[in-house]
């Protein structure tokens, strides 16, 4: 049904998108001329101020097609989709202030503008997170739906297909698979039909009607690949592949180009990115910043406590591995009574002798971490990232777990997706750094926002923080 008006949808975001830019227009105004908080003075006209209008409609719509916005964007990110929205705006603001420089118009408000680009962007992405929970919940009820067909039933296929049920929500259907009958192809799940072999894939393209084919066969069958390519190609069905080497491969892998030959880039992560390395950075200092000036009152209580709780420094050092496996040297408060245990590793346990009153309240409530802003301020560590270890406990788990080292690729954390997700503490190295590299690889300067306002919300207690 609903799956034939993908230009329908189009079409709506299209709409949406001038009615946005229009709406913000005149709320802007509004604002800034009508509301009884602002002071009042003689100025442009209404129509003055709408006469930048249709630029800026062309501009943003032009933009938001160039970037993909009017296609399908239902696996699409909304941190991605945000960060489209941004450029679009951005795009309209410089085109906007072209103009208003060279027609002389130096007396446009510019607050008038300032409201004018962030209510477009606000009402803009409303306006996307509305028609995608409206789809999302058709696509549950069966509407808009798109359907695959599985070419090959490998451990790809099988991965694919628990994807799949993970993500119902976005419509997609598996009608069935064709069985290549090699000898090593895998059992399919007991809800997925075959529907043949793969010699009779051009029937089956004439009897269904089929969205996406999904070859998940061995790369050593590329000649045959190719051909049935062909056969997808003349039935105007979209092919994609499934590489058979996902385990070696990132969520999101790079394609480059070496020698004139593609290749694929199996560690990129969105850190390596010099743009996205500047705006977490900047983020940090910002927010670290933030952190100690309005903390500052808390940092010296706390910083009494502890010199009052028992002799020795108010901060604790210690020396951790950080990003590209440099060591640095860890700010804590100091939470244990002096006493050359610390500088041996050990975990520490509930109830734990070593540990002054205070010491226990500071690591029942992680305010123990607070130093660990200046780190930040100074390179060693991000607000946002897996936890840094100290050497000794790295060289065991790099050993024992899978892909432990990739870790280190970015700049440890004070908090992180682990973190919030509740492994901390005493829990498994091997789930903490699956949360740990899923964040790494699909990092979004979103996705830290997330994790702080979870870090907020779920306070800095646990259970297995001790």
């Amino acid at each position: 049904m609903l799956r034939r008006y993908q230009s329908l949808l189009s079409k709506l975001y299209l709409v949406l998108d001038a009615v946005t830019v229009v709406v913000a227009l005149v709320i802007a105004w509004v604002i800034r001329f009508k509301a009884p908080f602002l002071p009042h003075y003689p100025g442009y006209t209404f129509g003055i101020y709408m006469s930048i209008l249709p630029e800026a409609l062309a501009v943003f719509l032009l933009s938001e097609s160039i970037l993909g916005m009017y296609g399908t964007t239902r696996t699409s990110r909304m941190s991605s989709i945000a960060l489209a929205q941004g450029k679009s705006v951005i795009a309209m603001l410089l085109v906007i202030m072209s103009i208003l420089y060279f027609t002389k118009q130096v007396h446009y408000s510019l607050l008038v503008l300032l409201l004018f680009i962030v209510g477009t962007w606000i009402f803009g992405m409303a306006g996307r997170v509305i028609v995608r929970l409206v789809m999302r919940i058709a696509r549950k009820n069966g509407f808009n739906r798109k359907y695959i067909l599985l070419v090959g039933m490998t451990k790809a296929t099988h991965r694919f297909l628990h994807h799949v049920s993970m993500h119902q929500d976005m419509g997609y259907h598996v009608l069935g698979y064709l069985t290549s009958q090699r000898a090593d192809e895998l059992q399919p799940p007991q809800d997925v039909a075959c529907l043949g072999s793969i010699a009779q894939l051009d029937d089956v393209l004439r009897e269904h009607i089929i969205d996406h084919l999904l070859f998940t066969l061995p790369s050593d069958d590329s000649q045959l690949i190719l051909s049935l390519m062909e056969v997808a190609e003349s039935h105007g069905v979209h092919a994609m592949l499934v590489p058979n080497f996902l385990d070696i491969l990132p969520s999101r892998p790079k394609f480059d180009e070496f020698a004139g030959l593609p290749i694929v880039d199996t560690r990129y992560i969105p850190l390596d990115d010099a743009l996205n390395t500047m705006i977490k950075r900047l983020f940090d200092i910002v927010f670290s910043i933030l952190v100690l000036t309005i903390g500052s009152p808390l940092l010296l209580i706390l910083a009494l406590l502890v010199r009052l709780s028992s002799s020795g420094p108010i901060l604790y050092k210690q020396q951790r591995l950080g990003r590209n496996r440099r060591t640095f040297t860890m700010y804590k408060f100091r939470t244990m009574y002096p006493s050359q245990d610390e500088d041996h590793p050990s975990w520490t346990v509930p109830q734990d002798p070593r540990c002054t009153t205070i010491g226990q309240f500071l690591r029942s409530t992680s305010l123990d971490e607070l130093p660990q802003f200046f780190n930040v301020l100074r390179g060693d560590m991000s607000v946002i990232g897996p936890r840094p270890e100290q050497p000794y406990y790295v060289e065991q788990f790099r050993e024992d777990v899978p892909r432990y080292m990739i870790k280190h690729r970015v700049r440890p954390g004070i908090t992180g997706w682990a973190q919030v997700n509740g492994l901390r503490g005493d829990t498994s190295i091997s789930d903490r750094i699956e949360y740990d590299l899923r964040y790494i690889e699909n990092w979004s300067l979103t996705w830290d926002l997330r994790i702080v306002g979870l870090t907020i919300w779920k306070g800095f207690r646990h259970k297995n923080a001790y």
